[in-house]
């Protein structure tokens, strides 16, 4: 479903390279850094920062030592797949911040079957669970992404997952869950199957279904959900067009900054139609498509 690759750079990126923006970023924004009690740093590099061949040593003990700097600096947040997440890496960190750090990791699902043959992710359970132990000896948190329908399974099996596998984490210790759905990136395998009509991109429905069940069953997680691509046909939508579509989002982006359950309490008549699609696909042989294409 990733088409990131595309959009790398064909040059070599240098330590030199990685210093420069991250200097022309912090001066850029220093003023109002100083003027701030206290703020947050979040570096995503949409890949593993953590990863030698992507972010050098070099410039990544340049950016912990700067930031180590700041006075009112509360929280670091990184990425990195979990296999450059170990011991030396950690400590490396910690040489530098002492304060609260978190580190993204692209868990997508924690059913192995699904994160290896719909999502060819390249992990193991056994690897991330690796990673969520020795992260808590650094107390390190690890935020789990989690990748709301991948491809090859109905909108059913994509709901039971997401909540089987958020409730997983947040067992094993993840210090936040935040969940993705999926949205059809062009040049993308996803891409292929959605426009023979055999992919459909998650239900706004499923998705408020997902966050409520999990923050029921776990009050007191951090729960959040990216809104990006939301109503637009390659992104997660109820009935393309509907008045709804708009208000989820705004929903769901409230939700997450204030973890308020009764904020998903929406209803839409488009609502019948994801039920519908739900009990029709149930009955067929592989996921459906778009229910506009089969009318």
């Amino acid at each position: 479903m990733c088409s990131y690759l595309m959009d790398s750079s064909p040059e070599k990126i240098t330590a030199e390279n990685i210093i420069n923006q991250f200097n022309y970023a912090i001066e850029k924004y220093k003023e109002k850094i100083n003027n701030l009690k206290d703020f947050s740093v979040k570096i995503f590099t949409s890949g593993s920062f953590l990863d030698d061949r992507e972010v050098s040593k070099e410039a990544r003990d340049y950016i912990f030592k700067k930031l180590s700097e700041f006075d009112n600096l509360k929280e670091i947040a990184i990425e990195s797949r979990p296999e450059f997440i170990d011991e030396d890496k950690l400590n490396e960190i910690r040489k530098y911040i002492d304060i609260n750090v978190e580190i993204g990791v692209g868990i997508e699902s924690f059913n192995e079957e699904i994160r290896e043959k719909a999502i060819n992710k390249g992990i193991t359970n056994e690897q991330i669970i690796r990673v969520i132990e020795l992260a808590k000896n650094y107390n390190v948190g690890i935020k789990a992404y989690l990748l709301i329908k991948p491809l090859f399974i109905t909108e059913k099996e994509a709901i039971e997952d997401a909540i089987y596998s958020a409730n997983k984490c947040i067992e094993l210790g993840c210090s936040r869950i935040s969940f993705c759905p999926a949205t059809v990136h062009k040049g993308s395998v996803m891409e292929y199957f959605w426009s023979k009509n055999q992919y459909r991109p998650p239900f706004l429905w499923s998705v408020v279904e997902i966050l409520r069940e999990v923050k029921e069953n776990n009050p007191n997680a951090l729960i959040m959900c990216d809104t990006s691509g939301i109503g637009s046909e390659r992104g997660t939508h109820n009935l393309y067009g509907c008045k709804c579509n708009k208000l989820i989002k705004e929903k769901l982006e409230k939700f997450t900054l204030t973890q308020d359950l009764s904020i998903l309490d929406i209803e839409c008549e488009c609502k019948n139609i994801w039920e519908a699609y739900i009990e029709v696909e149930n009955k067929n042989i592989v996921p459906l498509g778009d229910e506009r294409k089969l009318l």
